[in-house]
């Protein structure tokens, strides 16, 4: 068998265009230029700039203090503690709800002595509603949040979790980016 110049000459051809054709196809190119780098940079700088976290007291609103106050002091952001007050249906809607709003300063008051150890200055603010989602929903689109911390507990028994539907509406109706901090279930089993 003898090679003929042009057959060297095709099969080299051959070879340049398939080998330019897998390295085009396994280079990904640069997304946008230096105005692009800068602008996205400006805008992930911005996220997150106003941190909503709804509080009821307890472990769970301890942990997303602290996540928040994280949060907040990375980024410099402005963290307001919102406390929900539902207000039953049987009350007018601005009814005086004594212990409701007691048990709010409780809440807040642990968040101030968190936020301390962090440096972090927070806002707190009372809310009374029909139901917890639509009035955190409100808040958010009120305060122009841009996101919003929630924790939900998985319940032992059942399944679903303790918080579920107002979380899933805060999820499905905010404005906001929502991050949801869910523990996985205690099995009860000894180490």
């Amino acid at each position: 068998m003898t090679l003929s110049p042009v057959g060297i000459v095709l099969g080299a051809a051959y070879v340049v265009i398939i080998s330019s054709i897998l390295w085009w196809m396994l280079h990904i190119p640069e997304a946008g230029g230096t105005e692009q780098k800068v602008a996205r940079a400006v805008r992930e700088a911005a996220q997150f700039a106003r941190i909503l976290v709804p509080v009821q007291g307890g472990a769970l609103s301890d942990k997303m203090v602290v996540f928040g106050c994280q949060m907040a002091k990375y980024r410099h952001a402005e963290l307001t503690l919102l406390y929900v007050v539902e207000v039953p249906l049987t009350l007018p809607s601005h009814a005086s709800m004594p212990e409701d709003e007691r048990r709010a300063q409780e809440a807040f008051t642990r968040a101030t002595r968190i936020a301390d150890r962090y440096g972090v200055r927070i806002r707190t603010e009372i809310f009374k509603t029909r139901q917890a989602g639509p009035g955190i929903v409100q808040t958010v689109r009120n305060g122009r949040y841009d996101v919003v911390l929630m924790g939900d507990i998985p319940k032992r028994s059942r399944g679903g979790t303790e918080f579920a539907r107002t979380v899933e509406y805060v999820f499905e109706h905010s404005q906001a980016e929502v991050l949801i901090y869910r523990p996985a279930p205690e099995t009860g089993a000894v180490a």
